[in-house]
């Protein structure tokens, strides 16, 4: 579901394709009203209902779209309330609200029950409502149009793989929440990978709340986060981004504080967001109106790719508010790795922009990047991840045994030679960093040299292919 548009390059980079520019759109995608256990100042606010609630977190500062998710079951009035003949209610009243490319309405699910093993789970892209109780107070029938045992995680995110259109987003996520058999040691985080867990979650928050806070001046922040978890699940193979909830039960939807899930996507309309969503291209930040672009070789953030390169990663801050960036780290991880859940490549001090190419890569792995930007007064960013698998090992042990490869000088500046020790057919090609080839010849004399004349300073990529040989160097110009 989550698998990026496929552009087959001559080095193998797999790279998201978009027809237009990407735009940055903050908002939140988990609050409550009434028709569950929400809005719970309706006495004195006047607003009691979706409708009424998306027309006042239009208004809300720097908030592009507001997504409801009602709590998907009764349990009690108002603990949390939600009755069936709402769920179409609620989407009714979002698609007549919604203003595409000025402000969207989304309404969705939040599922589960917060006891001991369960766990909630934000839903959207659904036209039914998913759930287990079969009588409610007031109401005839079952309180579902789709059954789901309670605690049958599994049962549920196999429902969302196979709805095209819609993705699960894990909300303030326990470490002992979304279990098999009810048990700690089955949990979600403690539990070994799960494919089809994997192809159904999109995400988590990096914050969640405050969910009960009756402020609207943007500065009643959460005290905790999630980024634990988040590196935990990663190490353990999940392929999820990192976004923000508000969670609010009062009537301040985009105003208990100013963090945002930040959205990148080409337009602002239900199907754009719900695929940015799905492809993972989202960050969350305590700040409202941060620009965070971090990218691996040119591929935006919740990319998955693979390539015969080193990867770049950039990382560039901008805030309309001209706040500056404190610090920006760049962060690595694979899969069971034995060591850390991840661990910090670089840290860039006073600077709104970051780069670094990591050399320390092995063919075969899937490695995952993400950033971690602090701004001066405190404020937090993290982003989604970027995953690479090298599929040729590009290091200074050079695989180049048969060829009898010699290449000097290197570093190089001006001109660069290559001896080949025995004639033959040799293609030649010379790459950068992002993959592209800056030069690709065909020569049988046993010597060769480069003009590097033109050539930007930086790292490159020799590689020679024989009939039945290929060897890597990399080469540094000055």
């Amino acid at each position: 579901m989550r698998t990026p548009i496929l552009n087959l390059l001559i080095f193998c980079i797999y790279q998201i394709s978009y027809s237009q520019p990407l735009n940055y759109y903050f908002g939140n995608l988990h609050a409550h009203t009434a028709f569950s256990d929400g809005n719970k100042d309706s006495l004195s606010s006047g607003v009691s209902k979706p409708d009424a609630s998306y027309t006042y977190a239009k208004f809300s500062s720097n908030f592009d779209f507001l997504g409801i998710s009602e709590h998907n079951h009764y349990s009690a009035l108002r603990n949390p309330g939600f009755k069936l003949p709402r769920y179409q209610m609620g989407l009714n009243m979002a698609a007549a609200v919604n203003q595409n490319n000025s402000f969207l309405a989304l309404f969705g699910m939040e599922y589960g029950t917060s006891s001991n093993n369960n766990g909630h789970v934000i839903i959207y892209g659904f036209n039914q409502l998913i759930g287990w109780e079969t009588a409610v107070p007031g109401m005839t029938g079952n309180n579902y149009n789709i059954y789901n045992a309670k605690s049958d995680y599994a049962s549920l995110f196999k429902k969302v793989r196979n709805n095209p259109g819609s993705f699960a987003y894990l909300a303030h996520p326990y470490w002992t929440d979304f279990t098999l058999d009810g048990t700690d040691s089955s949990a979600l985080a403690f539990m070994p990978y799960n494919q089809m867990f994997d192809s159904a979650i999109v995400g988590m928050p990096l914050r969640s709340g405050n969910a009960f806070s009756t402020f609207a001046d943007y500065n009643d922040y959460a005290p905790g986060n999630y980024f634990a978890y988040y590196k935990k699940l990663l190490y353990l193979g999940y392929h999820l981004g990192i976004g923000y909830d508000h969670d609010n039960h009062y009537t301040n939807f985009g105003r208990s504080n100013g963090g945002r899930l930040v959205i990148i996507a080409p337009s602002l309309n239900q199907p754009s967001l719900v695929s940015a969503m799905q492809q993972m291209h989202f960050y969350g930040s305590d700040d409202a109106n941060a620009k965070i672009e971090f990218n691996l070789n040119g591929n935006i953030m919740g990319s998955m790719l693979s390539g015969s390169f080193f990867p770049t990663l950039q990382v560039t801050h901008n805030d309309p508010d001209l706040e500056q960036a404190d610090t920006i780290k760049i962060w690595k991880g694979f899969k069971n790795n034995g060591g850390s859940w991840a661990w910090i490549l670089q840290t860039t001090v006073h600077s709104n922009l970051a780069s670094y190419t990591d050399y320390s890569i092995s063919a075969g792995t899937e490695y995952y990047y993400f950033a971690e930007i602090r701004q001066a007064d405190g404020q937090w960013m993290v982003t989604s991840p970027i995953w690479y698998t090298p599929t040729i090992l590009l290091s200074n042990a050079e695989n180049d045994s048969d060829l009898k490869l010699k290449v000097f000088p290197n570093p190089a500046r001006d001109k660069l030679t290559i001896s080949f020790g025995d004639c033959g057919t040799y293609h030649i090609s010379l790459t950068d960093l992002m993959g592209r080839i800056l030069l690709s010849t065909q020569r049988e004399e046993k010597d060769l040299t480069i003009d590097l004349s033109e050539f930007k300073r930086g790292v490159y990529i020799l590689q020679v292919k024989t009939t039945n040989s290929q060897a890597f160097k990399k080469i540094n110009v000055d």
